[in-house]
């Protein structure tokens, strides 16, 4: 985990300053002030820390994952794969991310850890994610505006993954060295000391997904409604995502049950102390 500081950032990003936007809620500059300082996985999940879980807590995934199809030369939904056998990348190690995980089973995961531990763990909110993704830049990325200064930073739709999978979109001038998922930390980490905030896989958050900013927040904390919600936001891009996308203050979105090779998570930890015993 790495410890974040407390701060204030404008949430956001300017019409003027991208292309392709694919929530307008994204446009809707919004102050946030992160009061406390919390901590945030400095990697993704990998897959053998989603493997204990599985083995101590008796959860279970039905199978099934959209994951890419070589024969169909398209992303497909497969009952056949599982966060086990994603299909991408071919054969996946402990250090990858896990990915064909769905929200509830974020959720399932970092409950557990906060039995385990008697710390509160959680999924990050939206702003909390973006914040830290930011590390103090107003730049597009943070390592500067341009997306083809990134290939040491982050692993998005590149050269290398345009040779292995043929996408629809444009991908960035250079190669990250990854034509799909990559092993967590292969990139250089940004100012906090977080790596992987953009691109390798798309990552939950707490939030409900909206159209707007306008009404959210501006504490930091996750954008909730009575009731749940179905419709999750995810950050960060993904190894195919293309370079105009993959930028700190993209909102994605997805089913809180989807589950595909391109998604993931990681953990945030509230810095107050172990969870009370009726809390627990």
């Amino acid at each position: 985990m790495v410890i974040v500081p407390a701060g204030m950032f404008v949430m956001g990003t300017p019409t003027a300053s991208i292309n392709g936007v694919e929530s307008a809620a994204e446009t809707q500059a919004t102050v946030i002030r992160i009061a406390k300082p919390f901590a945030l996985g400095r990697y993704e999940v990998t897959r053998a820390e989603f493997s204990e879980f599985l083995r101590e807590s008796g959860y279970e995934i039905r199978p099934g994952c959209r994951t890419w199809d070589a024969t169909l030369g398209r992303f497909n939904d497969d009952g056949r794969r599982d966060w086990q056998a994603p299909g991408v990348p071919p054969e996946p190690t402990d250090a990858h991310p896990v990915t064909c995980v769905a929200w509830a089973d974020a959720q399932a995961y970092v409950r557990w850890l906060s039995q385990k531990t008697r710390q509160r763990y959680r999924l990050p909110s939206e702003a909390e994610w973006e914040y830290a993704a930011r590390a103090g830049t107003t730049t597009l990325r943070f390592w500067g505006d341009a997306p083809e200064d990134g290939c040491d930073f982050a692993n998005i739709y590149d050269t290398s993954g345009r040779t292995a999978y043929k996408l629809g979109w444009p991908n960035v001038g250079c190669s990250d060295g990854y034509p799909d998922v990559a092993p967590v930390g292969q990139f250089q980490p940004n100012a906090f000391g977080l790596h992987d905030m953009i691109g390798n896989v798309w990552e939950w958050t707490e939030d409900c997904s909206t159209g707007s900013y306008v009404g959210r927040p501006t504490d930091g904390g996750a954008w909730t409604w009575l009731g749940g919600c179905k419709r999750r936001v995810m950050r960060g891009g993904s190894w195919i995502t293309p370079p105009e996308q993959s930028r700190s203050g993209m909102h994605g979105e997805g089913d809180d049950s989807e589950r595909a090779d391109f998604t993931g998570f990681r953990v945030a930890l509230d810095l107050n102390g172990a969870v009370r015993r009726e809390e627990r």
